[in-house]
């Protein structure tokens, strides 16, 4: 695969895992394409440019994702990653139990099965959450989860809705986390694949025990699994081995060892970096292929305060 250099634009259009595990989403601007970047075991840099573009559409009944037709720039503290063409012909709204107007197409995608779930990130930090039946595990693994259970099945996302709004009612359950605080967990704290199991057993009881939510259709029989297979092939790294490199914001490199949803576990010397993408969706990058265009220099992990 060739380097890809400055007059060949590439935008980060998303992240995701599949069969052969965690990649990037390229949008080839010139090409009118995206594909994937397969990117562990891979020894790449990434450097983020300025200039943001739309990231395409999504087809909310196939599933397709494709670039932008009309490849708008955005403005730089746009705060939507698509145009609003993308957005009206992706007309998918997250939030849409607020929205005023819910789209032809999310009308049809909220009338499929849904299922409500249970992401564990750390040690007193759990959140609920509803997805498509048939994205399956995927919506986890995007979050970055480090263990789930799903906790409900549904006909139809109104239903889910009702269970996740009961849920997230409940003492210990959250509705949203920042991105930086997923990162903090993830290198400062603890993960145990058994603890997290036992963790989300014990709130399954807990929350089987509310008599709201048990009326609103709170189903504890799925089992909990760890989903460190789908962001490294097998166990996680201890977080002690674990760092948040010192140094520019724009660049980051290394050899790939995982990705935990939109966060990059990047090898140097021995070491692993957590470099998080968040910010660099929409923006043009430059992926340079076994090359590193940054080094970091090790440091003692400190505690965060977050």
């Amino acid at each position: 695969m060739p380097r890809h250099c400055d007059d060949h634009a590439i935008v980060l259009a998303g992240y995701g895992f599949d069969e052969k595990g965690p990649y990037l989403s390229l949008n080839e601007v010139e090409d009118d394409e995206q594909r994937r970047y397969h990117v562990q075991g891979k020894l790449f840099s990434l450097r983020c440019h300025p200039q943001r573009l739309c990231v395409g559409r999504f087809d909310l009944e196939t599933g397709a994702k494709t670039p932008c037709p009309l490849r708008v720039e955005l403005l730089s503290d746009a705060k939507d990653d698509l145009c609003p063409a993308c957005q009206e012909a992706t007309g998918f709204n997250p939030s849409f139990y607020y929205a005023d107007f819910v789209s032809p197409q999310q009308r049809a995608y909220n009338l499929t099965p849904h299922v409500v779930y249970l992401a564990y990130f750390a040690p007193g930090y759990v959140k609920a959450g509803i997805t498509s039946a048939a994205r399956g595990v995927r919506r986890l693994l995007e979050q970055g989860a480090r263990a789930g259970r799903i906790v409900g099945r549904f006909d139809d996302a109104y239903q889910a809705r009702e269970l996740e709004a009961a849920l997230c009612a409940q003492e210990g359950i959250a509705e949203t986390m920042r991105a930086s605080k997923k990162l903090d967990l993830l290198a400062n704290v603890r993960y145990d694949a058994d603890e997290a199991r036992a963790a989300l057993d014990d709130e399954a009881v807990r929350l089987a025990r509310v008599e709201v939510v048990g009326a609103a259709g709170f189903d504890g029989r799925d089992l909990p699994q760890d989903l460190s297979r789908f962001y490294f092939g097998g166990p996680s790294p201890a977080c002690a081995d674990l760092q948040i490199p010192d140094g520019p914001a724009d660049v980051c490199a290394g050899r790939c060892v995982g990705m935990v949803g939109g966060v990059l576990v990047l090898e140097q010397q021995g070491t692993n970096y957590l470099v998080s993408l968040k910010g660099w969706e929409s923006h043009r990058i430059d992926l340079l292929e076994d090359e590193l265009a940054c080094t970091y220099d090790f440091a003692p992990q400190q505690m965060s305060l977050l």
